[in-house]
């Protein structure tokens, strides 16, 4: 359950360093089931940069602006010169770029859409798209919503052990779904539908317990119930009350806390609980319960032998 940093080279996007000498280039950048994303920081960094991008095929990147910028991108050769705020939102389709040319110091966190899971979405909610964002090929947008969930997958960059493929499937399902239904006019074509039947929920939940150390994925939840990826979401949240990744965790805490009872090592209840590590399993135990695991043991162990 690792999560691979991908670097390659820079020629696939040609960037002008034009904001002043002194100013270098660092990227990093996490893929993990459908989720990818890259942050780039052009600043005084004081020494060499990391001026590396990923090759990108038929995606736009849809990005959050931490800091005031100026820049000029040229799309198909079409340019477009802008500057914006910090907070703003920018969507580039940038498999069309010619140039990037950057001249003041820039920072963001770019997620990556690529059009053939924009075609997976149309396709889920049965519809025929439009497959492309905006009327241009780059414009900027002050959106009150991509901004907080860039802050849910940033910490990932500097621990992507603990990024699981369940909860990057989830997140990027539900970016996908906000992104092209606020600007690329998706529509839900499908009739209104309930929860999932009383065989489908046992289905997904058997198999949630069954792959908890090894973790799995939404599609693959979706597809044993046989439905869509974003109507089983919605039809696991009616039937029980909470987003399936919700459920995910809360089985993994409670396993946690059967195996806490039987005295196991932290590290070896971690692995069988589906958690990257022995620090991952605490910092969600404490989220969830108040207590760190070594703690709730102890507690536990206390409310047996008052009663024992």
């Amino acid at each position: 359950m690792t999560a691979a940093l991908h670097r390659s080279a820079l020629d696939a996007v040609p960037i002008d360093f034009a904001g002043g000498r002194g100013l270098t280039l660092r990227t990093r950048s996490l893929r993990k089931s459908k989720l990818q994303i890259i942050e780039v920081d052009y600043g005084d960094h004081g020494g060499g940069g990391n001026a590396s991008f990923p090759r990108l095929e038929d995606t736009y990147l849809v990005g959050v602006r931490y800091r005031a910028e100026q820049s000029r991108t040229s799309v198909h050769n079409e340019v477009f010169d802008y500057g914006s705020p910090a907070g703003h939102s920018h969507f580039l389709y940038v498999s069309g770029v010619d140039y990037v040319e950057l001249n003041t110091h820039s920072h963001t966190l770019e997620l990556l859409l690529p059009r053939a899971f924009m075609r997976e979405v149309a396709d889920d909610l049965e519809s025929p798209g439009p497959l492309k964002l905006g009327e241009t090929a780059c414009f900027i947008r002050p959106d009150p919503v991509i901004p907080r969930m860039a802050r849910l997958v940033r910490p990932y960059l500097d621990d992507p052990t603990t990024l699981d493929p369940f909860s990057a499937d989830s997140f990027m399902w539900a970016f996908g779904l906000y992104v092209m239904q606020r600007y690329g006019g998706l529509r839900d074509h499908r009739p209104i539908a309930g929860g999932l039947t009383s065989r489908q929920e046992r289905m997904a939940k058997e198999w949630i317990e069954a792959t908890l150390p090894v973790g799995t994925t939404l599609s693959e939840l979706a597809q044993g119930c046989g439905l869509g990826v974003s109507r089983f979401a919605r039809a696991f949240r009616i039937s029980t009350g909470v987003t399936p990744y919700g459920w995910v965790i809360s089985r993994r805490i409670e396993r946690a806390k059967i195996l806490l009872k039987a005295s196991l090592p932290l590290a070896h209840i971690a692995l069988a609980c589906g958690f990257a590590d022995q620090s991952h399993m605490s910092r969600t135990f404490k989220r969830a319960t108040g207590m760190a695991p070594r703690t709730w043991q102890l507690a536990s162990q206390v409310r047996v032998s008052d009663f024992g």
